[in-house]
Protein backbone atom coordinates (compact mmCIF):
# COMPACT_ATOMS: atom_id res chain seq x y z
CA UNK A 1 0.00 0.00 0.00
CA UNK A 2 1.47 3.47 -1.12
CA UNK A 3 1.79 6.55 1.49
CA UNK A 4 -0.90 9.28 1.41
CA UNK A 5 2.09 11.57 -0.19
CA UNK A 6 2.63 8.83 -2.96
CA UNK A 7 -0.84 9.26 -4.09
CA UNK A 8 -2.29 11.47 -6.96
CA UNK A 9 -4.02 13.68 -5.47
CA UNK A 10 -2.09 14.39 -2.33
CA UNK A 11 -2.10 16.73 -0.21
CA UNK A 12 -5.89 17.25 -1.12
CA UNK A 13 -7.30 14.57 1.17
CA UNK A 14 -11.13 14.66 2.06
CA UNK A 15 -12.82 14.75 5.02
CA UNK A 16 -16.95 13.80 4.83
CA UNK A 17 -18.85 16.36 7.55
CA UNK A 18 -22.39 14.94 6.84
CA UNK A 19 -20.42 11.38 8.92
CA UNK A 20 -19.28 14.16 11.63
CA UNK A 21 -22.48 15.70 12.30
CA UNK A 22 -22.43 14.70 15.76
CA UNK A 23 -18.90 15.39 16.40
CA UNK A 24 -19.11 18.93 15.51
CA UNK A 25 -21.92 19.47 17.18
CA UNK A 26 -20.65 18.50 20.23
CA UNK A 27 -17.57 20.16 19.27
CA UNK A 28 -19.35 23.70 18.56
CA UNK A 29 -21.14 23.59 22.13
CA UNK A 30 -17.82 22.89 23.89
CA UNK A 31 -16.61 25.96 21.91
CA UNK A 32 -19.16 28.58 22.16
CA UNK A 33 -18.70 27.29 26.18
CA UNK A 34 -15.17 28.03 26.55
CA UNK A 35 -15.46 30.89 24.63
CA UNK A 36 -18.39 32.48 26.85
CA UNK A 37 -16.13 31.41 30.09
CA UNK A 38 -13.18 33.36 28.70
CA UNK A 39 -15.71 36.45 28.32
CA UNK A 40 -13.54 37.70 31.26
CA UNK A 41 -9.34 38.99 31.75
CA UNK A 42 -7.17 35.70 31.61
CA UNK A 43 -6.33 34.30 35.18
CA UNK A 44 -2.56 34.02 34.60
CA UNK A 45 -2.61 30.84 37.19
CA UNK A 46 -5.01 28.89 34.90
CA UNK A 47 -2.90 30.18 31.63
CA UNK A 48 0.37 28.79 33.05
CA UNK A 49 -0.98 25.56 34.46
CA UNK A 50 -1.84 24.92 30.53
CA UNK A 51 0.91 25.53 29.38
CA UNK A 52 2.58 23.59 31.51
CA UNK A 53 0.40 20.64 31.00
CA UNK A 54 0.78 21.11 27.22
CA UNK A 55 4.45 21.05 27.05
CA UNK A 56 5.10 18.47 29.65
CA UNK A 57 2.52 15.85 28.01
CA UNK A 58 3.52 16.75 24.39
CA UNK A 59 7.23 15.44 25.82
CA UNK A 60 6.08 12.45 27.28
CA UNK A 61 3.77 11.24 24.11
CA UNK A 62 6.83 11.11 21.52
CA UNK A 63 8.73 9.24 25.23
CA UNK A 64 10.99 12.65 26.12
CA UNK A 65 10.47 13.12 29.71
CA UNK A 66 10.63 16.79 30.91
CA UNK A 67 11.01 17.97 34.81
CA UNK A 68 7.51 19.45 35.22
CA UNK A 69 9.11 21.77 37.94
CA UNK A 70 11.57 23.47 35.60
CA UNK A 71 9.00 23.93 32.86
CA UNK A 72 6.49 25.90 35.40
CA UNK A 73 9.28 27.81 36.42
CA UNK A 74 10.57 28.87 33.20
CA UNK A 75 6.85 29.71 31.99
CA UNK A 76 5.68 31.04 35.52
CA UNK A 77 8.73 33.48 35.35
CA UNK A 78 7.84 34.66 31.69
CA UNK A 79 4.30 35.76 32.65
CA UNK A 80 4.83 37.26 35.66
CA UNK A 81 3.42 34.34 37.59
CA UNK A 82 3.58 35.60 41.76
CA UNK A 83 4.01 31.79 42.08
CA UNK A 84 7.05 30.44 40.37
CA UNK A 85 8.30 27.07 41.64
CA UNK A 86 11.82 26.70 41.15
CA UNK A 87 13.25 24.52 38.98
CA UNK A 88 15.81 22.43 41.15
CA UNK A 89 17.60 20.58 37.83
CA UNK A 90 19.21 21.42 34.34
CA UNK A 91 16.98 20.05 31.54
CA UNK A 92 17.34 21.88 28.79
CA UNK A 93 14.23 19.61 26.85
CA UNK A 94 11.87 20.96 29.39
CA UNK A 95 13.46 24.96 29.09
CA UNK A 96 13.12 23.95 25.14
CA UNK A 97 9.68 22.75 25.21
CA UNK A 98 9.00 25.55 28.07
CA UNK A 99 10.33 28.47 25.39
CA UNK A 100 7.93 26.55 22.39
CA UNK A 101 5.11 26.87 24.41
CA UNK A 102 5.80 31.03 25.20
CA UNK A 103 6.59 31.44 21.33
CA UNK A 104 3.53 29.92 20.69
CA UNK A 105 1.38 31.76 22.59
CA UNK A 106 3.49 35.27 21.84
CA UNK A 107 2.60 34.35 18.37
CA UNK A 108 -0.60 32.68 18.18
CA UNK A 109 -2.39 35.01 15.78
CA UNK A 110 0.99 35.59 13.38
CA UNK A 111 0.97 34.43 9.97
CA UNK A 112 1.43 30.88 9.47
CA UNK A 113 5.23 30.91 7.41
CA UNK A 114 7.82 28.29 7.16
CA UNK A 115 9.74 30.90 9.18
CA UNK A 116 7.36 30.08 11.95
CA UNK A 117 7.16 26.51 12.02
CA UNK A 118 11.43 26.85 12.05
CA UNK A 119 11.04 29.24 14.56
CA UNK A 120 9.19 27.04 17.09
CA UNK A 121 11.16 24.02 16.24
CA UNK A 122 14.34 26.02 17.13
CA UNK A 123 12.73 27.33 20.70
CA UNK A 124 11.46 23.49 21.06
CA UNK A 125 14.94 21.93 20.61
CA UNK A 126 16.95 24.46 22.61
CA UNK A 127 20.09 22.33 23.74
CA UNK A 128 19.68 19.90 20.91
CA UNK A 129 22.38 20.99 18.61
CA UNK A 130 24.55 18.78 17.52
CA UNK A 131 22.10 15.68 17.95
CA UNK A 132 19.74 16.92 15.18
CA UNK A 133 19.64 19.74 12.92
CA UNK A 134 17.83 22.93 14.94
CA UNK A 135 15.66 25.60 13.14
CA UNK A 136 16.11 24.15 9.46
CA UNK A 137 13.81 21.68 7.69
CA UNK A 138 15.75 18.30 7.61
CA UNK A 139 17.90 17.39 4.57
CA UNK A 140 19.52 13.94 4.87
CA UNK A 141 19.81 11.69 1.98
CA UNK A 142 18.50 9.03 4.14
CA UNK A 143 14.54 7.98 4.31
CA UNK A 144 13.01 10.22 7.06
CA UNK A 145 11.12 6.84 8.71
CA UNK A 146 8.49 6.02 12.25
CA UNK A 147 9.65 3.19 13.14
CA UNK A 148 7.77 0.70 16.17
CA UNK A 149 10.10 -1.43 18.05
CA UNK A 150 8.66 -4.68 19.11
CA UNK A 151 8.83 -6.34 22.42
CA UNK A 152 10.97 -9.76 20.16
CA UNK A 153 13.22 -6.99 18.72
CA UNK A 154 12.32 -6.58 15.16
CA UNK A 155 11.64 -3.49 13.94
CA UNK A 156 8.34 -2.80 12.08
CA UNK A 157 8.34 0.39 9.83
CA UNK A 158 4.63 2.35 10.18
CA UNK A 159 5.58 5.51 7.48
CA UNK A 160 8.00 6.99 5.54
CA UNK A 161 8.05 10.49 4.61
CA UNK A 162 8.46 12.51 1.46
CA UNK A 163 12.23 12.97 0.82
CA UNK A 164 14.32 15.66 2.09
CA UNK A 165 14.81 17.55 -1.40
CA UNK A 166 10.95 17.45 -1.20
CA UNK A 167 10.85 19.19 1.94
CA UNK A 168 10.66 23.06 0.88
CA UNK A 169 7.78 22.86 -1.63
CA UNK A 170 5.48 20.57 0.63
CA UNK A 171 6.11 23.17 3.03
CA UNK A 172 5.13 26.07 1.02
CA UNK A 173 1.81 24.63 -0.26
CA UNK A 174 1.52 23.33 3.28
CA UNK A 175 1.57 26.79 4.01
CA UNK A 176 -0.59 27.99 1.73
CA UNK A 177 -3.51 25.68 2.38
CA UNK A 178 -4.06 26.45 5.70
CA UNK A 179 -2.35 30.10 5.99
CA UNK A 180 -6.33 31.43 6.19
CA UNK A 181 -7.75 31.56 9.78
CA UNK A 182 -11.47 30.22 10.30
CA UNK A 183 -13.67 31.66 12.99
CA UNK A 184 -16.93 29.38 12.88
CA UNK A 185 -16.64 26.20 15.05
CA UNK A 186 -17.22 23.38 12.53
CA UNK A 187 -14.77 25.38 10.28
CA UNK A 188 -11.91 25.35 13.49
CA UNK A 189 -12.63 21.69 14.08
CA UNK A 190 -12.41 20.45 10.75
CA UNK A 191 -8.99 23.21 10.18
CA UNK A 192 -7.43 21.56 13.03
CA UNK A 193 -8.29 17.94 12.36
CA UNK A 194 -6.63 18.15 8.97
CA UNK A 195 -4.27 20.11 8.98
CA UNK A 196 -2.02 18.19 12.07
CA UNK A 197 -2.34 14.52 9.43
CA UNK A 198 -1.09 16.79 6.88
CA UNK A 199 2.09 18.03 9.03
CA UNK A 200 2.97 14.61 10.23
CA UNK A 201 3.04 13.32 6.81
CA UNK A 202 5.14 15.89 5.61
CA UNK A 203 7.53 15.16 8.77
CA UNK A 204 9.58 18.26 8.03
CA UNK A 205 12.30 18.28 10.40
CA UNK A 206 14.32 15.27 11.60
CA UNK A 207 12.90 15.31 15.48
CA UNK A 208 10.30 17.36 17.35
CA UNK A 209 7.56 16.65 14.26
CA UNK A 210 4.79 15.40 16.38
CA UNK A 211 5.10 18.19 19.11
CA UNK A 212 5.65 21.34 16.97
CA UNK A 213 2.14 19.49 14.98
CA UNK A 214 0.09 19.48 17.96
CA UNK A 215 0.96 23.21 18.44
CA UNK A 216 -0.37 23.97 15.35
CA UNK A 217 -3.09 22.58 16.19
CA UNK A 218 -3.17 24.79 19.61
CA UNK A 219 -2.32 28.06 17.52
CA UNK A 220 -5.22 26.63 15.04
CA UNK A 221 -7.91 27.69 18.29
CA UNK A 222 -6.23 30.55 19.62
CA UNK A 223 -6.93 31.89 16.17
CA UNK A 224 -10.43 30.62 16.03
CA UNK A 225 -11.05 32.02 19.89
CA UNK A 226 -9.19 35.12 19.04
CA UNK A 227 -7.58 34.99 22.06
CA UNK A 228 -3.51 34.08 23.12
CA UNK A 229 -4.62 31.36 24.79
CA UNK A 230 -2.71 27.95 24.16
CA UNK A 231 -4.47 25.06 25.33
CA UNK A 232 -3.08 22.05 26.52
CA UNK A 233 -4.86 19.60 23.61
CA UNK A 234 -1.50 17.16 24.62
CA UNK A 235 -3.06 16.04 27.82
CA UNK A 236 -6.15 14.97 26.42
CA UNK A 237 -4.33 13.19 23.51
CA UNK A 238 -2.23 11.83 26.41
CA UNK A 239 -4.92 9.64 27.48
CA UNK A 240 -5.63 8.40 23.91
CA UNK A 241 -1.99 8.17 23.02
CA UNK A 242 -2.55 3.93 21.67
CA UNK A 243 -5.58 5.31 19.68
CA UNK A 244 -3.88 8.54 18.56
CA UNK A 245 -0.73 6.62 17.43
CA UNK A 246 -3.07 4.02 15.24
CA UNK A 247 -5.16 6.42 13.81
CA UNK A 248 -2.75 8.85 12.32
CA UNK A 249 -0.91 6.28 10.84
CA UNK A 250 -4.06 4.60 8.99
CA UNK A 251 -4.26 8.52 7.78
CA UNK A 252 -0.58 8.78 6.83
CA UNK A 253 -1.85 5.88 4.00
CA UNK A 254 -5.06 7.37 2.85
CA UNK A 255 -6.32 11.18 1.54
CA UNK A 256 -9.88 10.61 3.47
CA UNK A 257 -9.21 11.32 7.15
CA UNK A 258 -12.74 11.39 8.27
CA UNK A 259 -11.61 8.20 10.05
CA UNK A 260 -9.12 10.50 11.57
CA UNK A 261 -11.30 13.71 12.12
CA UNK A 262 -13.99 11.29 14.12
CA UNK A 263 -11.27 10.63 16.51
CA UNK A 264 -9.74 13.69 16.99
CA UNK A 265 -12.55 16.40 16.81
CA UNK A 266 -13.90 14.57 19.81
CA UNK A 267 -10.18 14.66 21.78
CA UNK A 268 -10.93 18.78 21.04
CA UNK A 269 -13.38 18.79 22.55
CA UNK A 270 -12.48 17.19 25.76
CA UNK A 271 -10.25 19.26 26.06
CA UNK A 272 -12.15 22.17 25.89
CA UNK A 273 -14.42 20.90 28.52
CA UNK A 274 -11.59 20.22 30.81
CA UNK A 275 -10.24 23.35 30.39
CA UNK A 276 -13.60 25.53 31.23
CA UNK A 277 -13.81 22.22 34.19
CA UNK A 278 -9.93 23.66 35.72
CA UNK A 279 -10.60 27.61 35.32
CA UNK A 280 -13.75 27.04 37.46
CA UNK A 281 -11.40 24.82 39.81
CA UNK A 282 -8.66 27.66 40.15
CA UNK A 283 -11.38 30.50 40.73
CA UNK A 284 -12.88 27.90 43.83
CA UNK A 285 -9.73 27.17 45.13
CA UNK A 286 -8.95 30.96 45.20
CA UNK A 287 -11.80 31.82 47.20
CA UNK A 288 -12.08 29.35 49.05
CA UNK A 289 -8.44 29.77 50.32
CA UNK A 290 -9.43 33.98 50.90
CA UNK A 291 -12.27 32.89 53.27
CA UNK A 292 -10.86 30.28 55.09
CA UNK A 293 -6.94 30.55 55.12
CA UNK A 294 -6.68 33.13 57.74
CA UNK A 295 -8.34 31.11 59.92
CA UNK A 296 -5.78 27.97 59.47
CA UNK A 297 -3.48 27.04 62.05
CA UNK A 298 0.26 26.31 59.79
CA UNK A 299 -0.33 22.40 60.80
CA UNK A 300 -3.83 22.82 58.58
CA UNK A 301 -2.67 24.92 55.97
CA UNK A 302 -0.40 22.91 54.99
CA UNK A 303 -2.43 20.02 54.45
CA UNK A 304 -4.91 22.11 52.63
CA UNK A 305 -2.37 23.21 50.33
CA UNK A 306 -0.88 19.90 49.96
CA UNK A 307 -4.36 18.83 48.60
CA UNK A 308 -4.50 22.24 46.16
CA UNK A 309 -1.08 21.22 44.83
CA UNK A 310 -2.44 18.06 43.32
CA UNK A 311 -5.36 19.82 41.86
CA UNK A 312 -8.88 18.24 41.25
CA UNK A 313 -7.81 14.96 42.22
CA UNK A 314 -6.47 15.74 45.21
CA UNK A 315 -9.81 17.68 46.21
CA UNK A 316 -11.77 14.81 45.25
CA UNK A 317 -9.99 11.97 47.40
CA UNK A 318 -11.42 14.37 50.51
CA UNK A 319 -9.97 14.24 53.88
CA UNK A 320 -10.32 11.82 56.74
CA UNK A 321 -9.00 10.93 60.47
CA UNK A 322 -6.55 8.83 59.03
CA UNK A 323 -5.75 10.84 55.71
CA UNK A 324 -4.99 13.55 58.30
CA UNK A 325 -2.72 11.22 60.40
CA UNK A 326 -0.33 9.94 58.00
CA UNK A 327 0.15 13.76 56.19
CA UNK A 328 0.78 15.72 59.66
CA UNK A 329 2.38 12.71 61.66
CA UNK A 330 0.11 13.72 65.03
CA UNK A 331 -2.15 11.60 67.10
CA UNK A 332 -5.52 10.11 66.24
CA UNK A 333 -6.89 12.18 68.89
CA UNK A 334 -5.23 15.56 67.54
CA UNK A 335 -6.43 14.36 64.11
CA UNK A 336 -9.94 14.06 65.19
CA UNK A 337 -10.07 17.35 66.90
CA UNK A 338 -8.08 19.53 64.00
CA UNK A 339 -11.05 18.63 61.57
CA UNK A 340 -13.39 18.78 64.13
CA UNK A 341 -12.25 22.62 64.48
CA UNK A 342 -12.68 22.47 60.13
CA UNK A 343 -16.14 21.31 60.48
CA UNK A 344 -17.18 24.15 63.02
CA UNK A 345 -15.52 26.82 60.74
CA UNK A 346 -17.37 25.51 57.85
CA UNK A 347 -14.12 25.00 55.97
CA UNK A 348 -15.15 20.80 55.37
CA UNK A 349 -18.00 19.59 55.51
CA UNK A 350 -18.87 15.70 56.30
CA UNK A 351 -19.08 13.30 53.42
CA UNK A 352 -18.87 10.06 54.02
CA UNK A 353 -20.23 7.71 56.42
CA UNK A 354 -20.38 8.32 60.51
CA UNK A 355 -18.25 7.15 63.06
CA UNK A 356 -14.40 6.29 62.10
CA UNK A 357 -14.90 5.83 58.11
CA UNK A 358 -16.09 9.76 58.15
CA UNK A 359 -14.91 11.12 55.23
CA UNK A 360 -14.80 14.77 54.37
CA UNK A 361 -14.91 17.23 51.39
CA UNK A 362 -13.42 20.95 51.38
CA UNK A 363 -16.39 23.26 51.43
CA UNK A 364 -15.77 24.78 47.96
CA UNK A 365 -18.27 27.60 46.34
CA UNK A 366 -18.46 25.38 43.15
CA UNK A 367 -21.91 25.87 41.03
CA UNK A 368 -21.68 21.74 40.38
CA UNK A 369 -20.34 18.95 42.26
CA UNK A 370 -16.63 19.17 42.71
CA UNK A 371 -16.37 15.47 41.32
CA UNK A 372 -17.92 16.35 37.99
CA UNK A 373 -15.12 18.91 37.36
CA UNK A 374 -12.65 18.14 34.78
CA UNK A 375 -13.90 14.85 34.63
CA UNK A 376 -12.90 12.75 31.17
CA UNK A 377 -15.20 11.57 29.05
CA UNK A 378 -13.67 7.86 30.01
CA UNK A 379 -14.25 8.59 33.41
CA UNK A 380 -18.14 9.42 33.25
CA UNK A 381 -18.22 5.98 30.84
CA UNK A 382 -16.62 4.70 34.47
CA UNK A 383 -18.93 5.84 36.73
CA UNK A 384 -22.11 4.40 34.79
CA UNK A 385 -20.57 1.04 33.95
CA UNK A 386 -20.14 1.23 37.86
CA UNK A 387 -23.80 2.11 39.02
CA UNK A 388 -25.23 0.29 36.02
CA UNK A 389 -23.68 -2.94 35.37
CA UNK A 390 -23.94 -4.84 32.70
CA UNK A 391 -24.39 -1.88 29.99
CA UNK A 392 -24.23 -1.81 26.34
CA UNK A 393 -23.38 0.80 24.25
CA UNK A 394 -26.44 2.15 23.42
CA UNK A 395 -27.39 3.27 26.67
CA UNK A 396 -24.11 5.02 27.51
CA UNK A 397 -23.84 7.11 23.85
CA UNK A 398 -27.30 8.12 25.08
CA UNK A 399 -26.72 9.04 28.41
CA UNK A 400 -23.24 10.67 27.66
CA UNK A 401 -24.24 12.97 24.83
CA UNK A 402 -21.34 11.03 22.54
CA UNK A 403 -21.46 9.24 19.11
CA UNK A 404 -21.01 5.64 19.22
CA UNK A 405 -17.53 5.98 17.86
CA UNK A 406 -16.39 7.75 20.68
CA UNK A 407 -17.99 5.81 23.33
CA UNK A 408 -16.32 2.50 21.88
CA UNK A 409 -13.23 4.92 21.80
CA UNK A 410 -13.52 5.00 25.66
CA UNK A 411 -14.12 1.09 26.12
CA UNK A 412 -11.48 0.63 24.48
CA UNK A 413 -9.03 2.56 26.72
CA UNK A 414 -10.77 1.51 29.98
CA UNK A 415 -10.50 -2.20 29.15
CA UNK A 416 -6.75 -1.21 27.94
CA UNK A 417 -6.01 0.34 31.59
CA UNK A 418 -8.07 -2.60 33.40
CA UNK A 419 -10.76 -1.07 34.61
CA UNK A 420 -13.60 -2.40 33.03
CA UNK A 421 -14.26 -6.27 31.42
CA UNK A 422 -17.39 -7.00 28.56
CA UNK A 423 -18.83 -10.24 30.17
CA UNK A 424 -21.53 -12.38 28.40
CA UNK A 425 -22.35 -13.09 24.53
CA UNK A 426 -21.84 -10.05 22.18
CA UNK A 427 -25.38 -9.77 21.64
CA UNK A 428 -27.00 -9.80 25.27
CA UNK A 429 -23.49 -9.22 27.31
CA UNK A 430 -22.43 -5.78 28.77
CA UNK A 431 -19.96 -4.13 30.18
CA UNK A 432 -18.66 -4.22 34.39
CA UNK A 433 -16.40 -3.28 36.44
CA UNK A 434 -13.00 -5.25 36.86
CA UNK A 435 -12.59 -7.19 39.67
CA UNK A 436 -9.82 -6.68 41.52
Amino acid sequence: MSYNWQQREWPKATCNRAVLRDELKAFGVAFRTLKKALGKPQDLEVVARALTDEAVKTSAIEGVNVDESVVMSSICKALGVAYAPKGFTKDARAEGVAKMMLTLREKWNAPLTAKLLTGLHGALMKGEEGRVTVGAFRSHHEPMRVIRRHADGTVEVRYEAPPSERVVKEIATFVRMWKSPVRSPSDIAIKAAMLHPHFESIHPFEDGNGRVGRSLVAKTIAEGLGLPLILPVSTIIARHRAVYYDEINEASRSLDWTNWAAFFIPVLTEMMSSFVAAMSFVKAKRDYLVKYESGFSERTKKVILRMFEDGEVGVQSGLSAAKWMRMTKVSKATATRDLEELVAQGAIVPGGLSGPETRYRLNLSVSEPIELLNEPLSDRVAKLIATHPGSQIPYLKSVVGASTATVKRCIAALIADGRIEHRGSKKTGGYHLRKK
